[in-house]
């Protein structure tokens, strides 16, 4: 393979979003959204985020890893407070079923 070829490889293998901290990400599977938490909802499983695209509700399973901004983990999702900004990292699997939570 020749350098332009290696390069346009790379080009083209790089995330069109932050990379996770330990999601093994894969798009188009998998997706990020900018979000502001509007609503945490730890009965329902549930977060309401404001994005560019408008109010998302992401489903939330208890194993869900939150990161800080320094990497390390950031405690449970369900802690999370109205106004937070953050990356989420989902999948849609009827609905938008998240898989990781960086902080902002």
């Amino acid at each position: 393979m020749t350098l332009a070829g290696a390069l346009l490889a790379l080009a083209l293998s790089a995330l069109p979003y932050p990379a996770p901290r330990q999601l093994q990400a894969n798009p188009p599977v998998t997706k990020c959204d900018r979000a502001t938490v509007l609503l945490v909802d730890a009965a329902k499983g549930e977060m309401k985020g404001t994005t560019v695209a408008g109010v998302v509700t992401y489903k939330i399973g208890p194993d869900v890893p939150v990161f800080g901004k320094d990497g390390k983990p950031a405690g449970s999702w369900t802690a999370l407070a109205q106004g937070t900004k953050l990356l989420v990292y989902y999948v849609i699997d009827d609905g938008a079923k998240v898989q990781e939570i960086d902080l902002q």
